[in-house]
């Protein structure tokens, strides 16, 4: 239960931030439809005045007498109509702005180290946040939190003009304009919960499906099928009927407003009608005139329009609430202090202090480690495999956290390039690779690389050139040739930081020596970081980080210079 409360408060301040930041906007779209109001009083007064004053008494009939009314009647629609587009412009552009500096958060987040600082998500709980969990954040700017000023003042406006009318209809609809809320609340107690469940089922189904797409060629090698689309539909069906009970509590509600809505404007209606026929004369029924009666009929269902709004926006904070539940503790971490803060000095240098790179649920813990890297360096990570250079690599590039001390770039803001062990290819042309962290590199440029790394023989045989298509799934390279490939993505990015997993590993000696002799070229630039039980990388290396296997398989590491 304290968790939950927490993750409340967490959502909830969260939602409140948002709002701060866009209070002008949505300020000002209290304000126009506070101004919409005043022109549906107008419009109804001057309705009102012609009907009961100039058209049905008909001995008094002119047609001077009823220009004022249409002339108003008419100021009073083009005030309401542009107020309306107002608020709904500025509650509009507020939400925009909302969602954008989320996303822009959530980018500057992974930015800064996705991996360990959003935690171990899959590809589908990152879309949901991305998409699903920020979208739902409209209905709660750009319709709830307006609506809930004006689901107040709004009838009190109206409320005012009626009472000076005639105190007792007054009365009547304030008596049952509580009554909504308070069956609404009532309602709606378990909406959140069912909001809530809706978010964390969606996401479920959603990594579900996705997993089975990524694994389908296995699953077909297996032949379960079948089973695997018996589970998706099963899944599906949890969350259709979780859908369907958050519909229920939507539509109990509303049916719950408009009861009270309709027993009391019947009511009103009811009295207005025997005052006029004369079968009623007690209370203030003498104060009911022609004009007066029409105002209050034609005004009381307008009375209960902003709250029948508000509850149809209600829902909209509940989900709200339970998307800013789940993005709150992400976005927390952009606050967190970060280990690889840069320390005031002058020197350019990466700091190393008694740092220890392991995974938070590793049991045994390496020894720490203090080095200084000074720029245009080459540090080595070298060691058996198995031994953890994966993982300080991972730690300094910042896609896992630091299981103790701290590293210290001289710039959190220098562009860094990973390689990863695994090549990876996008679906699209040779270019389109290439540019992946160059979008600008020309042709010449990515010709020059190539040629460097060997590959320009290769890119000849092609009939296209660059433009030849690459096809993730049944590419014609072998695995040293994507491996050169990936390289030059990494080179032609404008990086001060290289991190090489293994760059050499699939390589033979022709291609191990030019790719030597390109990372020998980029020290007088770069920053280089290489993890490579290679021998040969020595040659390059300024600085090492060595790690010795143990018996258990965790890595003991020394750093020497």
């Amino acid at each position: 239960m304290r968790g939950d409360a927490a993750d409340v408060q967490a959502g909830k301040a969260l939602l409140h931030a948002v709002i701060k930041q866009q209070r002008p906007l949505l300020t000002g779209a209290v304000l126009l439809g506070l101004l919409s109001t005043l022109g549906l009083i107008g419009q109804w007064l001057a309705l009102a005045w012609l009907l009961g004053e100039v058209i049905l008494p008909a001995e008094r009939w002119q047609w001077s007498m009823a220009y004022p009314s249409v002339l108003l009647f008419l100021l009073a629609l083009v005030v309401r109509a542009g107020a309306a587009w107002g608020q709904e412009y500025c509650a509009s552009r507020a939400s925009i702005a909302v969602r954008q500096s989320l996303r822009l958060q959530l980018l500057q987040l992974w930015w800064e180290g996705p991996a360990w600082r959003l935690g171990e998500l899959s590809a589908a709980d990152w879309a949901s946040q991305w998409g699903d969990n920020i979208e739902t954040m409209d209905g709660y700017v750009a319709r709830y939190w307006s609506q809930q000023y004006l689901a107040l003042l709004s009838p009190l406006l109206m409320l005012a003009l009626i009472a000076w009318l005639n105190w007792l209809m007054a009365l009547i609809l304030l008596l049952a304009a509580p009554l909504i809320p308070l069956f609404m609340v009532l309602v709606g107690l378990g909406a959140e919960q069912i909001n809530r469940r809706h978010q964390l089922e969606r996401q479920r189904l959603a990594g579900h499906f996705l997993n089975r797409v990524k694994q389908l060629r296995l699953l077909r090698q297996l032949g379960a099928i079948a089973e695997s689309s018996q589970q998706i539909a099963r899944q599906s069906g949890r969350y259709r009927d979780l859908l369907m009970a958050t519909l229920k509590v939507a539509f109990l509600s509303s049916a719950v407003l408009e009861f009270f809505a309709s027993v009391a404007v019947a009511s009103v209606a009811i009295y207005i009608g025997f005052v006029l026929f004369g079968a009623i004369d007690w209370g203030p029924a003498a104060s009911i005139s022609l004009f007066s009666g029409l105002t209050i009929l034609l005004l009381a269902p307008e009375y209960f329009q902003p709250i029948r709004q508000f509850a149809q926006t209600y829902h909209d904070k509940a989900a709200a609430l339970a998307a800013a539940m789940q993005l709150a503790p992400w976005l927390a971490k952009a606050t967190e202090p970060d280990r690889s803060e840069p320390q005031p000095s002058d020197s350019r240098a990466l700091q190393l202090t008694e740092l220890v790179s392991a995974y938070p649920t590793q049991a045994l813990r390496p020894p720490p480690v203090t080095l200084t890297v000074p720029e245009h360096h080459c540090l080595l990570l070298s060691g058996p495999s198995g031994s953890g250079k994966t993982t300080a690599l991972k730690t300094l590039a910042g896609l896992i956290p630091a299981k103790a001390g701290a590293f210290h770039w001289p710039n959190k803001h220098d562009r860094m390039v990973y390689l990863p062990q695994q090549p990876w290819i996008k679906p699209g042309s040779w270019a389109d690779n290439l540019r992946l962290y160059a979008p600008d590199a020309s042709e010449s440029d990515m010709m020059s690389v190539l040629e460097q790394l060997g590959l320009a023989p290769l890119l000849a045989e092609q009939t296209n050139g660059l433009a030849t298509p690459l096809n993730p799934a049944d590419t014609a390279l072998s695995g040293g040739q994507l491996q050169r490939l990936m390289l030059a993505r990494a080179l032609l990015a404008p990086a001060s930081v290289l991190l090489l997993d293994e760059p050499t590993a699939r390589l033979d000696q022709q291609s191990k020596a030019l790719v030597m002799a390109v990372l020998a070229q980029r020290k007088s630039c770069q920053w280089l970081l290489i993890a490579s039980h290679d021998p040969a990388m020595q040659q390059l290396a300024d600085h090492y980080w060595f790690f010795a296997a143990t018996d258990a398989g965790t890595g003991l590491s020394e750093a020497l210079v």
